[in-house]
């Protein structure tokens, strides 16, 4: 009952005290503030006893009831010049503590705040970092390599304390070195936002280290340490043209990269890959690309009108189609990969041909493709003539069509083929997609902005060797011209090319006519009027070209005494006979048009009936009514008998002398 008294009568005496003895009230002034929250009512006794009541100065030591063993108590300070420490990184060492202390106490360190817990100090104020901090890798709160702490000082009743930053720079000693993997991922175009990486897994980019992402024109820039070595993938990302999405499966791969070069990453890199190859010339070569065409460094879809560029790029599309139907119909290959197989059936097959609608080839390695996938007969026919008549369709242009035709090979396509091997294919949309390709492509795919056209205008040309045999006879494609009768059809618009061999045309002058067997006495020459160049052997048909032309030596007659050049208009598809037939020899496949020679594109689904002999007549029903003529030497029959149900492919066309025998269809 007695503190509230007391507590004003000390308060009124520290008041006193400090206007009246101002050199003692100094000194008792900072005691009072650093132990105010310790002392008792008894502090205006101290006061009045160590100062002697309202009397004059004190001496020059204290005496009395002090702290401790009679003197007063003088906190310390910390006196370091700057409390902003900077050190290099890989290094412990921060800074020390400095204080001083009035009394000459005994003192004691400590640090707190943000970054405390990565430092210690030391008993006499040295602190620093438990682990050695790495530039790169920053350990601080925020990750900016500045870490912010306190540091404290006490000599057992009082302190100071003051804010520290450490700030750790680089060492560029320890720099890791790096180098840059930069490209493009290209499939029926550019492929966006796709990831790319260094593999480590074989296959994939899980586990990767280094990895980005490629921008909508398929551009990536990859940066790696020094010395990275590796296969570049990508995985995933979609077309931009179409949105068609691609599964991280779908990956795309490039061995070798060089750092600092412009790579494409693309499906005929993928193909080597896959099948530890680096022989890119053969691979062109079996490919039908032009042997100056890089494909690791030129991007076909950059110049569509080049022919090298857009036969590039028309492969490209058709891979990217084809290895989407392989993980359709194989998708768990027990040996090798699809595309290992695939890329292996390319690299071996013989001959000149070239295309990837081929339907021998197709039909060939889809055969032995994988020990676990065996199609039936009927299945292998399906299969070959489907994928064939769609390989041939497609083309490329300024109007993304190749992206449309991936769009539609990757989904409906890849759909009906499975149908085929799961048995639940309509007959009637197999024929639909073999006789009329383009309707069946516009029907069954979803994508805006117009239609998928014919590539008639691209097939125009057709190339046909020219030999002779003495002045007996010339020979055309390994066909003597002068026993044979020999029809090559074309239509306005198509490109007769014959390639003469060695002094063909200076001995031997091939001149065309409609009179037939004619010689350079008859009227019926025709030249440049008609579309006959007679300098480069080339027949441009036109609506001046006459129906019926004969090809004739100028020096001697016979040469060509059974073949010619007819022109026709039109034929109705509707008379397209696709039942089978029953005889010695029955070969079911694929014959080609436009203008009616094997290299040109079109497919359609032919039977062959037996006529006997060594150069016996098969009838084609790809144009009703029409018979063609097949040599024994051209090597491209089917087997002998039912039991093999070979494809057939026709180098060339030629016919009987009775065209159609009655049934017209042209």
């Amino acid at each position: 009952m007695f503190r509230r008294p007391v507590l004003i009568k000390a308060a009124l005496l520290e008041i006193i005290i400090t206007k009246r003895f101002s050199r003692c009230s100094a000194r008792i002034y900072g005691d009072y503030m650093n132990t105010l929250n310790r002392v008792t009512i008894f502090f205006g006794l101290f006061v009045i006893s160590a100062c002697g009541g309202g009397g004059g100065g004190g001496g020059s030591s204290d005496s009395g009831m002090g702290y401790g063993s009679g003197s007063s108590n003088t906190a310390p300070v910390i006196t370091n010049s700057s409390f902003n420490i900077s050190v290099v990184e890989n290094q412990t060492s921060a800074f020390t503590i400095t204080a001083t202390d009035a009394n000459g106490d005994s003192l004691t360190y400590s640090i707190g705040g943000t970054d405390a817990s990565l430092f210690q100090v030391s008993s006499s104020g040295v602190v620093t970092f438990i682990t050695a901090p790495d530039f790169e890798n920053p350990s601080d709160a925020d990750a900016n390599n500045v870490y912010l702490l306190t540091a404290s000082v006490s000599d057992g009743s009082a302190s100071d304390t003051e804010s520290f930053t450490v700030t750790v720079t680089n060492d560029t000693s320890d720099d890791i070195t790096t180098q840059g993997f930069d490209g493009t991922v290209l499939a029926m175009g550019p492929v966006q936002s796709a990831t790319v990486c260094i593999e480590v897994n074989s296959g994939t980019c899980n586990g990767s280290q280094f990895n980005t992402t490629s921008a909508q024109d398929g551009t990536f820039s990859l940066t790696v340490d020094a010395g990275t070595t590796g296969v570049i993938r990508s995985e995933g990302g979609f077309d931009p043209v179409t949105n068609l999405q691609f599964e991280d499966s779908d990956s795309l791969a490039l061995s070798q990269p060089v750092s600092d070069q412009n790579f494409l990453v693309t499906p005929l890199s993928t193909m080597l890959n896959e099948y530890n190859s680096t022989d890119y010339g053969t691979l062109k070569t079996k490919l039908g690309i032009d042997s100056n065409f890089m494909i690791r460094f030129d991007n076909p879809f950059s110049n569509l009108t080049s022919t090298a560029y857009n036969k590039a790029a028309v492969v490209y599309t058709q891979t990217v189609i084809m290895f989407d139907l392989l993980k359709a119909l194989n998708p768990n290959p027990t040996s090798n990969s699809n595309v290992y197989k695939f890329t292996e059936s390319i690299l071996n097959r013989t001959g000149s041909e070239t295309s990837l609608g081929d339907t021998t080839f197709i039909k060939d390695f889809l055969t032995n493709l994988d020990d676990g996938f065996s199609p039936s007969s009927q299945q292998l026919i399906d299969l070959s003539s489907g994928i064939s008549a769609y390989m041939q369709k497609v083309y490329a242009d300024s109007s993304n069509s190749l992206s449309h035709f991936t769009s539609s090979g990757v989904t409906e396509l890849a759909t009906l083929m499975e149908s085929v091997m799961n048995g639940t294919a309509s007959t009637s949309e197999l024929d639909k997609l073999t006789f009329e390709t383009i309707n069946w492509i516009n029907e069954n795919t979803a994508w805006s902005g117009g239609t998928i056209t014919d590539n008639e205008s691209s097939l125009k040309t057709t190339n046909y060797s020219l030999s002779n045999n003495g002045s007996s006879n010339y020979i055309v494609d390994n066909i003597n011209a002068s026993s044979t009768e020999f029809i090559i059809y074309v239509k306005e618009g198509d490109v007769i090319q014959f390639d003469a061999a060695g002094s063909v045309t200076s001995n031997h002058p091939f001149k065309m006519s409609t009179v037939q067997n004619a010689t350079s006495s008859d009227a019926g020459m025709i030249g440049t009027a008609e579309g006959w160049n007679e300098n480069t052997l080339t027949l441009t048909v036109s609506a001046n070209t006459p129906d019926t032309i004969y090809p004739y030596c100028d020096f001697h007659s016979g040469m060509y005494t059974n073949g010619k050049i007819v022109k026709v208009t039109s034929y109705d598809m509707s008379k397209i006979d696709i039942t089978s037939v029953s005889s010695a020899l029955q070969v079911k496949g694929t014959v080609s048009s436009g203008p009616f020679k094997g290299a040109s594109g079109y497919t359609y689904k032919v039977y062959l009936t037996s006529q006997g002999g060594s150069e016996h007549t098969h009838e084609f029903y790809e144009y009703p009514g029409l018979t063609f003529y097949m040599t024994a030497d051209q090597g491209y029959h089917g087997s002998m008998n039912t039991s093999g149900d070979e494809m057939f492919k026709p180098k060339s066309h030629y016919s009987a002398a009775d065209e159609g025998g009655g049934n017209t269809g042209y």
